[in-house]
């Protein structure tokens, strides 16, 4: 009688393929599970604004809310989002600059000292600006009082990484154009500025999505006649409970921070992002 041995290669091979599948069929369950635990909220979200009360309906209708009573608060947003993050490049490109290309005394002491709102917590933050404006009675009743609260409390996310792509952009390209004849300022417009695109780009996406969902700043320092979308769901929740309304609404900011960021990946991914995990 003849009998068959495996080769002890092909027994460890063979043991190596199977703990390989088990470990792919791991890897994927808890990929899965850690989707649903973040994904959750959002769908409980979702399904809860599509009802019509705890009837069970699906319905449109508690949407068409936002375009009424709502709209104001969307566009107040909207509003305080571009002209904080206009402000803070404005602010930002220069000073990440002079960080990168400039030594003085006490520029690592001064570079920690601006990413401070970066870990302090918004009611401090919130607190801290409201003493501040007392100063200046105009800042503490008008839009521009936010506008300067967010470009505070984002000022850290739009300058790290324009930090990070300066400081990844060679000196040479700079010398080069000088050699050619450019001015400084010239350089700064025609060679930094578009090499540096990525983190740009992402600073705007960062501080737009804080701003655009930051209500904790926004309940200190706003004037009673500025009311956000994500205050307005605050107050909305405080005053009258978790409604389907206000569900809607919640879920609608959703849907535009989500936008804003699969905006970012369809025009900039392709150029910023190739070659990596996300493209």
């Amino acid at each position: 009688m003849t009998t068959t041995t495996l080769h002890p290669t092909s027994e460890k091979r063979s043991s190596w393929l199977s703990r390989r599948r088990l470990g792919d069929i791991l890897s994927h369950a808890y990929i899965w599970l850690c989707l649903f635990i973040f994904v959750a909220p959002f769908l409980a979200l979702f399904n809860y604004s599509l009802q019509r009360g705890t009837t069970g309906v699906y319905t449109l209708s508690n949407y068409s809310y936002i375009f009424g009573s709502f709209v104001d608060n969307l566009l107040t947003s909207l509003r305080v989002s571009a002209l904080a993050i206009s402000l803070n490049l404005l602010i930002t490109l220069p000073a990440a600059y002079a960080l990168v290309r400039f030594e003085f005394p006490g520029k690592r002491i001064i570079l920690s000292a601006l990413t401070l709102p970066l870990y302090t917590p918004a009611p401090v933050l919130g607190l801290g600006l409201v003493l501040a404006y007392n100063f200046t009675y105009r800042l503490t009743n008008s839009i521009w009082g936010l506008v300067f609260a967010m470009v505070v409390g984002t000022f850290p996310l739009m300058l790290i990484p324009i930090v990070v792509a300066m400081k990844d952009l060679p000196l040479v390209f700079e010398e080069a154009a000088h050699c050619l004849g450019a001015t400084r300022l010239q350089t700064y417009f025609r060679i930094v500025l578009p090499l540096i695109g990525p983190g740009i780009s992402a600073g705007i996406l960062l501080s737009f999505i804080i701003v655009f969902n930051e209500y904790l700043v926004t309940l200190f320092v706003a004037a009673p006649d500025v009311t956000t979308a994500p205050l307005r769901v605050f107050n909305l929740v405080r005053t009258a409970g978790i409604q389907n309304t206000t569900a809607a609404l919640a879920a609608f900011m959703q849907i535009i921070s989500f936008t804003a960021v699969i905006l970012f990946f369809r025009l900039f991914g392709s150029r910023y992002l190739k070659g990596t995990y996300l493209i």
